[in-house]
């Protein structure tokens, strides 16, 4: 019998192990490892038939914990559900509920937003019931994907190969990148021109949009017209000079998106990097001298408010550091933009505001230390005053111009602006090492005519839009409405995942996979990857948490139709139609027809455009990347592709069992010899020496 008279449940053992020190010998704290029961993986697992009820399953390998719990629980007097503030934590608290035998005023929810002795002790004071709303909003989420991802994934391997797969979020996730790609890969440079009349290097008045203050990119056939005209001009008049204050107030606590912005922007974490170490600062981290400590609050918010015990934390700080004379006189308060701000009720801060970064130089990894020092110095900045910058606009104007010049100009609302912008008080612009700096006076005045002047071209190519990062698809997946900000890390990691996107120098890129599968779902259910309907999707689902829409009148609305063209896909959708992904002025070894590019199992592969009449086919290469042997031009050698990759071999292959590597046209900068591509024990690709092992380089 044990001695413990309450148990406390919670996620994970980090979390435990810090809850712990907080608790007295009557309590008991164990972790669950997060959900203890799922869906089945090798079936539907939700009865159609029976409002959608799931048929959940024990996880494997949790069978023994299932059973501890259970008896954990029958010997505890009283049990505290101490899961995360959020559905997937109200989720698992009510799994545990189940196993529970004991009235419900002996099994209680208790909630905290940071692990604190105080946040903990009054939690456990002040429990609550379960929210079943939220376990309803969780299981229709869960359903949903369910419903959507498993028929879809079967159709898919049907149609186009097994093993690929789709899913309600991510679909809508891929097309946004498929199509940045697409857009990149058809744009077409054109170059333009910045014309200037310069003083001397720090003084140019650049042609400006006169309304919208912004440089003017100039067409090829707009500058060959105004061209002859300025080379030509002897003098500048200035018109008038304008200098303005604009203030620039702090941006708001982080939210679970913006962190992942802020992150990945200033140290190219990905959203999965951010989330793991925001995780382990918010459930408890071994700081040297210090023992353990959490040290931020709770990480996956929607919400920008901090509470009352935080500014004034925040605000001392701020006195003790900076003085009075940097502190906002007035408490600053930030609204919160989500419509159904539900996943915690507090931003991203600091635990303990005694506790600057600098303090834990040397206590903390340096990655948790980073991350630390961002929330800190975003949840600071939040009380300090606004910063100032100061603008100089000059406006200047080159007199008599001919009438047809001034047409062009009006036309695009041109003018010659000099333009200044110095930060002249830093504010809370200190916390981030930014100095103000004092304006120095300009060479000229209001109504000067002036003559030592040089006319100056700059001239660029227009380039496309860049390919997302993780920081740009989470900021347009949140202004979308697609997913929830507890979901964006995950998305962008299933795609990896299933191969449909890789990343390359931290942008996200489709791999012939992603585009494959979202022209399928584009041209056959498009509502999937329908970003309107996603969201809209994802709003009925914030209903259910709050008790607005019932969970089987939610499910009837779309399941029905949505099998109905899946079954009719099935009969109707022709295989070889998805996997050509384009024409070629290649010939058929077999009978001389156009070849057409399609997609394998082991990736590109040409293939004769009568198939299935004629089955003949030649592997891809990419010529421009890889060395074609010698023995490959003339036809001795062939290119085989398996699933550990592809090779030469000779066109008698397995007969005559000679065989070379793919090399990379690419070499080595220790020994000159080609690079190549190699898999891991884990089955990841890098890139290494074809010389090894007497070389052992290895791209990074």
């Amino acid at each position: 019998m044990s001695n413990k008279q309450n148990l406390v449940l919670v996620e994970s053992p980090a979390k435990a192990k810090t809850i712990e020190n907080f608790l007295g010998k009557d309590f008991e704290v164990l972790a669950t490892m997060g959900h203890l029961i799922d869906l089945p993986k090798s079936k539907l697992g939700v009865d159609v038939d029976h409002k959608y009820e799931p048929e959940y399953t024990k996880i494997k390998g949790k069978g023994k914990l299932i059973s501890l719990i259970k008896k954990k629980i029958k010997e505890a007097q009283k049990v505290f559900l101490a899961q995360d503030p959020d559905r997937e934590g109200e989720a698992i608290a009510w799994q545990v509920y189940t196993f529970c035998k004991k009235p419900d005023e002996k099994v209680q929810r208790v909630v905290f937003h940071e692990i604190t002795p105080t946040a903990v002790k009054n939690a456990i004071q002040a429990p609550r019931t379960l929210d079943f709303n939220l376990v309803e909003a969780q299981k229709a989420r869960r359903v949903l994907d369910r419903l959507v991802g498993y028929p879809l994934s079967q159709l898919i391997w049907k149609k186009i190969r097994y093993g690929l797969s789709a899913g309600r979020v991510q679909s809508a996730a891929l097309r946004l990148i498929v199509e940045r790609q697409e857009e990149i890969d058809a744009f077409k440079p054109e170059t333009m021109y910045y014309l200037g009349i310069s003083l001397d290097e720090s003084n140019v008045f650049w042609l400006h949009n006169k309304k919208k203050l912004s440089k003017l990119a100039v067409s090829v056939e707009t500058f060959e017209k105004l061209d002859p005209w300025l080379q030509n001009i002897n003098t500048l008049k200035v018109k008038n000079i304008e200098r303005k204050i604009q203030k620039v107030s702090p941006p708001p606590p982080f939210v679970t998106s913006s962190l992942q912005q802020a992150a990945n922007k200033t140290f190219g974490f990905s959203a999965k990097t951010t989330m793991a170490l925001a995780q382990e600062l918010y459930q408890g981290i071994e700081i040297k001298g210090m023992g353990r400590k959490a040290l931020i609050t709770y990480m996956r918010t929607d919400s920008v408010r901090l509470s009352d015990t935080a500014v004034k934390g925040i605000r001392d700080y701020i006195k003790k550091s900076f003085g009075d004379n940097e502190l906002e006189p007035s408490v600053r308060r930030y609204k919160t933009k989500a419509k159904l701000a539900q996943e915690a009720h507090e931003a991203i801060r600091p635990v303990y505001f005694n506790l600057p970064p600098e303090k834990l130089k040397g206590k903390l990894k340096e990655l948790h230390l980073k991350l630390y020092t961002l929330i800190w110095n975003r949840s600071i900045a939040t009380q300090m005053k606004a910063a100032e910058y100061t603008n100089v606009i000059a406006h200047g104007e080159v007199e008599n111009a001919p009438a047809e010049i001034n047409k062009i100009l009006d036309e695009m609302n041109g003018e010659f602006i000099l333009k200044q912008r110095l930060l002249t008080y830093a504010g809370f612009k200190k916390l981030f090492g930014m100095d103000a700096k004092e304006l120095t006076e300009l060479p000229f005045e209001e109504g000067d005519v002036l003559d030592k002047i040089n006319y100056i071209k700059d001239e660029f190519e227009t380039t496309p839009p860049p390919p997302y990062t993780d920081a740009t698809l989470v900021k347009k997946l949140e202004k979308l409405g697609i997913g929830r900000p507890s979901t964006f890390a995950n998305i962008i990691e299933t795609l990896i995942r299933r191969t449909y996107i890789e990343r390359r120098n931290q942008y996200l890129i489709p791999t012939d996979n992603g585009k494959v599968v979202t022209k399928f779902l584009k041209e056959h259910f498009a509502n999937i990857v329908d970003y309107k309907f996603t969201a809209e999707m994802e709003q009925e689902l914030d209903e259910i948490a709050l008790g607005k829409i019932k969970y089987v009148e939610f499910l009837n609305k779309f399941y029905p139709n949505f099998i109905k063209d899946i079954e009719l896909k099935e009969k109707t959708v022709n295989k070889q139609d998805l996997v050509i992904l384009e024409e070629t002025d290649k010939k058929c070894p077999k009978c001389g027809a156009d070849m057409v590019l399609k997609l394998g199992r082991y990736g590109k592969f040409y293939s004769c455009s009568r198939f299935p009449e004629c089955d003949g086919m030649l592997p891809y290469l990419d010529e421009s990347k890889y060395v074609i042997p010698e023995k490959a031009k003339t036809g001795e050698w062939v290119l085989k592709a398996s699933k550990y990759g592809k090779f030469w071999a000779h066109k008698d292959y397995p007969k005559v069992k000679e065989t070379s590597s793919l090399l990379l046209k690419e070499t080595c900068p220790q020994c000159g010899a080609h690079l190549v591509e190699r898999k891991g024990k884990r089955g990841r690709s890098f890139i290494a020496c074809s010389a090894y092992p007497k070389c052992k380089y290895i791209k990074k």
